[in-house]
């Protein structure tokens, strides 16, 4: 196997450029913070796709038809597709149909949405990335935005880590990997492994396990879970640096679909506008803390933290799980101090 190379310095540009994909709807105040910084990028895409969703209602029109204004102004300076949804398909549908649209035709693609800032060297280190890594089928993306377990600054010595979870504020993709996730051909909370309480967990993992069992008690979507919890039941990993190329300016926007409050501190802590991150993993090995699976007890302690339930179906799988009678005592007492709450959405009609 021919070895990676130590920096990007030494990877050259490929000589077709991925096109940048570029996810708007209503918020013409985000996407021209974002546009403007598309046309500060130290390497212009050669082509740019955006997907606009329909209008919801008539007071979408006139933000749509701003947001459609600043692509076309845009489109003066860097050639831009523009795909404007004819109904409103909804936040997942629109990117989950985009990507399947655009990884139809191109090999690979970089992806921003409207609030997401890139720095200047976001699109070119997104490029060197692809071609690093385009014939390592395990690598499912690489990321511009910087998600670190905690205490990984001081172990983790490469501008980059391998990992099994990312965030897809700013990230490339190929076509081969999106496909084989097939996401596109399923509905609602997918989650190959079954349930939440099947995904493994370590120091890492605990954290898409918590954001799935959310996805499927309240029967929510989110592509980006669903896109991390698919990849890692393929034994996937993720290449993401160690300090962010992207900056999110969402955060508390009126029409968010998310994130409605105030930007939580861990958002942007590690942004840096200057940052052109070079030294790449010496391996596709994850780091040793990530290969170390959670006992029981810190499992446990873990989801009472985090305020979950168990159904009988997850409380019977855990215990069978962990043989440790401490453990399991944990576990009863967990179960039970949580079945008001089971009791509850019984009689609403949930899933519990």
């Amino acid at each position: 196997m021919m070895l990676k190379p130590h920096s990007l310095d030494d990877v050259p540009l490929p000589e077709v450029l991925p096109p940048l994909v570029l996810i708007a709807f209503n918020r013409p105040d985000l996407l021209e913070q974002v546009t403007l910084a598309i046309e500060n990028q130290s390497l212009l895409p050669s082509k740019i796709i955006a997907f606009i969703d329909g209008a919801r209602n008539e007071k979408d029109i006139p933000l749509i038809e701003e947001c459609l204004k600043i692509l076309k102004d845009l489109n003066q300076k860097i050639p831009v597709e523009i795909v404007h949804r004819e109904t409103n398909l909804g936040c997942d549908p629109n990117i989950v149909s985009a990507l399947d649209q655009v990884l139809s035709t191109y090999d690979s693609l970089v992806y921003l949405e409207d609030d997401t800032i890139p720095n200047p060297f976001f699109y070119q280190q997104m490029c060197r990335l692809l071609e690093v890594y385009r014939d390592s089928p395990q690598v499912f993306s690489v990321s511009g935005y910087a998600n670190i377990p905690q205490g990984f600054d001081e172990i983790i010595n490469t501008d980059f880590m391998v990992s099994h979870r990312v965030f897809c504020w700013g990230f490339a993709t190929w076509a081969d990997r999106w496909k084989k996730l097939n996401i596109s051909h399923y509905s609602g909370q997918y989650n190959p492994f079954g349930s939440f309480y099947h995904i493994p967990a370590n120091i890492q993992t605990k954290s898409t396990i918590i954001n799935q069992f959310w996805l499927e008690k309240n029967q929510k979507t989110d592509w980006n879970i669903t896109f991390t919890v698919a990849a890692l039941y393929h034994q996937g990993i993720h290449i993401t640096p160690m300090v962010s190329l992207i900056k999110n300016i969402g955060f508390g926007h009126s029409q968010s679909k998310t994130y409605k409050r105030s930007e939580p501190f861990w958002v942007n802590c590690k942004y840096d506008p200057n940052a052109c991150p070079k030294i790449l993993p010496s391996s596709l090995d994850l780091p040793e803390p990530l290969t170390v699976e959670l006992t029981g007890s810190e499992f446990i302690e873990y989801l009472q933290k985090k305020n979950l339930w168990l159904n009988l179906d997850a409380f019977t799988y855990y215990f069978r799980k962990y043989k440790d009678w401490s453990v399991r005592l944990n576990l009863i007492n967990f179960f039970y101090s949580k079945i008001s709450i089971i009791i509850s959405r019984w009689r609403k009609g949930f899933l519990v």
